[in-house]
């Protein structure tokens, strides 16, 4: 198997995936979904395709040419990103408060990420009410980003535990 910087892997013996920073002998450096950069043998590593947005659809039946058209202009209007903990790793007792919010303010910037390259111009973070925390941190992220508005997202469909971000 060939692989190459920015491939997205999936790994033979743990779960998640992660994106390959650099590549040396039989070894590749992956930053991991948590945020962390392993080294790991390139024979534990499988490549996966990514998926654009409105790629994956349900197998039950056909659908139709309008059913498609208004999939595309739903799923490019805006992204939610669940950064509730237990969403985010398969096994969430086994990291530390700072390790659990620096995963979870990493997902919310590959959230945004994802959405300025498919040209999404919203974003939807969940973050829940908690003690506001991860709130506050997502707020502090968010004032240091150029060409974003951000503001609490709609009370009718998240309470009070969403944040929405428009691109600009």
């Amino acid at each position: 198997m060939v692989f190459k910087i920015g491939d997205i892997v999936s790994f033979l013996h743990e779960a998640g995936t992660g994106t390959i920073l650099k590549i040396e002998g039989n070894q590749a450096e992956v930053m991991m979904d948590h945020g962390f950069a392993e080294w790991l043998p390139l024979n534990e590593l499988v490549p996966r395709k990514a998926l654009s947005i409105g790629e994956v659809q349900s197998k039950d039946r056909p659908r139709t040419s309008l059913e498609k058209g208004r999939a595309k202009a739903k799923a490019a209007e805006v992204i939610e990103a669940d950064l509730h903990f237990e969403a985010l790793v398969d096994f969430p007792k086994n990291f530390s408060s700072h390790e659990k919010l620096q995963i979870q303010l990493n997902e919310a910037r590959k959230a945004i990420d994802r959405a300025r390259r498919a040209g999404v111009k919203k974003v939807v973070l969940i973050h829940g009410v908690g003690q506001g925390r991860l709130r506050d941190e997502i707020y502090a992220m968010l004032e240091r980003m150029d060409r974003i508005i951000f503001y609490d997202a709609s009370f009718a469909r998240y309470g009070k535990g969403a944040t929405e971000v428009e691109l600009r």
